[in-house]
C-alpha cells in the first residue's frame, strides 16, 4: 500500500512538471513571435523647451566727430611753349601718258573706194540673174546713200545704197543695193561704178568694174563690195 502511494505521488509530480514545461514553451513562443511582450519599453516623458532669448537691436552708432584740415592749393607755373615748325609738303607733278600716234593705213588704190567681186548663186534661186552688193568704210560700218551706177545687158540705172530695207535684210547690211537683169541665167557683160553722193557733179569714186556672167546658175549673181580706201 505504501508503494502505491509513492507511485501516485511521483506520477502527480511528473504531470505537474510536464504541464509547467508546456506552459513555458507556449510563453516563449508567443514572446518570440512578438504576440505578447511581458516587458514593454517605457513611455518617454515629454520634455518642455525653453524659449530662446532674441537679442535686442543695438542703438544707433554715433559717428566720431571729424574736423576737416585745410589743404594748401598749389598753382602750377606754366613752362615754355614749344613752337611747331611748319613741314613743307612736296608738290606732286602729274605725269600724263604719251599721246598715241595712229598707225597709218596702206592706201590700196588711188580711188577713194576699192572693190571686191564674188560670183555665186542668187538668193532667189536660179530664176534670177543680176548684181548686188553693199558699201562700207574701213572698219566695216555701212555707208548709206551712195549712188551705184549699173549699165549693160539692156539696163542703165542708178541705185542708192541702203535705200531698200528688203535688200538690207537679204544681204545682211544696212547699205545694201541690188539690180535685177533676167529671170534665167545667160551670158552677158555688166558694168558697175560707185559715185560721190555729196558733190553736185557726183563724180566717180571707184574704178569702173566689168562683170562677165557665164550663163549658169552657180554664177548668176555678181556681188560687189565697195570699201572706203582713205
Amino acid at each position: 500500500m505504501e508503494n502505491d502511494k509513492r507511485a501516485g505521488l511521483f506520477n502527480t509530480l511528473t504531470y505537474v512538471v510536464l504541464g509547467a514545461t508546456a506552459c513555458l514553451v507556449v510563453f516563449y513562443t508567443l514572446v518570440g513571435l512578438n504576440v505578447y511582450n511581458p516587458f514593454p519599453l517605457p513611455t518617454p516623458i515629454p520634455t518642455m523647451e525653453l524659449p530662446t532669448a532674441t537679442p535686442s537691436p543695438a542703438g544707433p552708432t554715433v559717428p566720431s566727430q571729424w574736423t576737416p584740415t585745410n589743404t594748401p592749393t598749389i598753382t602750377p607755373i606754366p613752362g615754355p611753349t614749344n613752337t611747331r615748325t611748319p613741314t613743307l609738303t612736296p608738290t606732286v607733278t602729274p605725269t600724263f601718258p604719251p599721246t598715241r600716234t595712229p598707225t597709218p593705213r596702206v592706201t590700196r588704190s588711188p580711188w577713194p573706194f576699192t572693190y571686191e567681186v564674188n560670183m555665186g548663186s542668187p538668193q532667189y534661186g536660179c530664176d534670177w540673174t543680176g548684181v548686188a552688193g553693199h558699201v562700207e568704210d574701213l572698219d566695216g560700218n555701212p555707208l548709206i546713200g551712195y549712188p551705184v551706177h549699173i549699165w549693160g545687158g539692156g539696163v542703165d540705172v542708178v541705185v542708192s545704197s541702203g535705200s531698200n530695207t528688203q535688200h538690207n535684210t537679204i544681204y545682211a547690211s544696212q547699205a545694201a543695193w541690188e539690180q535685177f537683169f533676167d529671170s534665167s541665167p545667160k551670158p552677158m557683160e555688166v558694168r558697175v561704178q560707185l559715185h560721190d553722193p555729196y558733190a553736185e557733179s557726183h563724180l566717180p569714186i571707184s574704178e569702173e568694174i566689168i562683170i562677165n556672167f557665164p550663163g549658169y546658175c552657180g554664177s548668176a549673181l555678181g556681188y560687189v563690195v565697195f570699201t572706203q580706201n582713205h
